[in-house]
């Protein structure tokens, strides 16, 4: 928007830039999708260009969730995070563990919105509960998020408290 609307008033880079007292190399960095920009720089970017700024916040979804897939188109989305065995789609009902598991550890959040899609938030969440991964990072990412979204008497026990309960 930035660029559209310089080049509609005619003017340089260089002139902008002097006007909004910054650099021009600035500038072309917003112009150009700098995604790391500072309230008060797009301030004054605005007032060299005549407009009033504005800042919105919009929510991307109302929830994590795409609409609901097919096996099929499901396992078509994910199938470049299995290099070892190829999944087919009934693999998803066979093993959803292995499929989810695959999918947190190496896909990204679109494969994750997939998967919420095809078996359903409650689900997801509930598999994910099951999960072992390779990566601690990984399984210390989900713990958390499992703690913001799962009610407490659903969580999985440590090892550790489940051992407790055991006298042998």
């Amino acid at each position: 928007m930035l660029k559209k609307r310089r080049l509609a008033l005619g003017l340089t880079l260089a002139q902008v830039a002097r006007k909004s007292d910054t650099s021009v190399s600035a500038l072309s960095r917003y112009e150009n999708g700098w995604h790391r920009f500072e309230l008060a720089t797009l301030e004054k970017l605005a007032g060299a260009l005549g407009c009033r700024l504005s800042v919105k916040l919009e929510p991307l979804e109302d929830n994590l969730s795409e609409e609901k897939t097919t096996a099929g188109e499901v396992i078509g989305r994910i199938e470049r995070l299995f290099w070892d065995k190829k999944p087919r789609p009934e693999d998803l009902n066979r093993y959803p563990r292995w499929i989810v598991e695959r999918v947190l550890e190496f896909g990204n959040l679109r494969d994750v919105r997939t998967l919420i899609g095809y078996f359903g938030r409650d689900e997801f969440l509930e598999l994910v509960s099951m999960c072992r991964f390779s990566s601690k990072r990984t399984s210390v990412f989900w713990e958390n998020i499992l703690k913001r979204e799962k009610p407490e008497c659903t969580k999985k026990p440590s090892p550790r408290a489940a051992g407790s309960y055991w006298t042998g």
